[in-house]
């Protein structure tokens, strides 16, 4: 094991001390591991159904100005270089 990943001691300790810090403010909030993964599961659920849904609109939408745009301007620097030979 290298420096950085040694699990020691003081490591358990800290991440114990965290944890109980972590929990008091959950509980204070009355919010459950449960209401946390299912908000951090919505949210990603969210985030694909956007991309999935308008995001590939907005996606295919700019390509038909991006990719001419791109072909133009390769097809514009291979003109401007001199033949090889």
């Amino acid at each position: 094991m290298s420096a950085a990943s040694k699990i020691d001691v003081g490591l358990i300790v800290k991440l114990a001390v965290w944890s109980l810090i972590v929990g008091a403010i959950l509980y204070w909030l009355d919010l459950s591991p449960g209401d946390v993964y299912g908000w951090v599961g919505d949210k990603l659920n969210g985030l694909w159904q956007w991309t999935v849904g308008n995001g590939l609109n907005y996606m295919l939408l700019g390509a038909t100005i991006v990719v001419p745009v791109y072909i133009l301007l390769r097809l514009k620097a291979g003109m401007k270089r001199p033949p090889k030979g």
